[in-house]
């Protein structure tokens, strides 16, 4: 259930963009299996709307990955993981420099869905325990 998102300048078309959402799809979905809803919100900014060290305007845009998921992955598959996105972004945005990508892990007990915490579902935390092998 990783949510995440991509903020990248704008510029890239739509063919690149779904292959690039695939590939990120794919390397979250390695990772943080469980549940199967992956999301990824796309942020295009326009170049003076982004302030890079107190100059606005500033080209290129350094893109950033924010995830937030379940704890309970490896971190051998965070590695793969992260080098897929890595390559996935570099790949659909020729030339980016200093592409960033921040994890944020959270307990079940600081996630809810539907005004419920995903710790009080026993057979959801049945089923993140065998998949992540805790």
């Amino acid at each position: 259930m990783p949510i995440a998102y991509l903020d990248v300048p704008r510029g890239i078309q739509t063919d690149a963009k779904k292959k690039m959402l695939k590939r990120i799809y794919d390397g979250l979905n390695e990772a943080y299996p469980f549940p199967p809803d992956h999301r990824v919100f796309l942020r295009e900014w326009p170049l003076e709307s982004v302030s890079q060290d107190g100059q606005l305007a500033v080209e290129p845009m350094r893109p950033v990955f924010v995830i937030h998921a379940p704890q309970g992955a490896s971190v051998e598959s965070k590695r793969r993981m992260v080098k897929g996105i890595n390559s996935a972004v570099a790949e659909a945005y020729d030339g980016l420099p200093e592409f960033i990508i921040f994890i944020h892990e959270h307990p079940l007990e600081l996630v809810a869905v539907n005004g419920n915490l995903l710790s009080d579902n026993q057979v959801r935390v049945e089923e993140q325990a065998g998949v992540y092998g805790r």
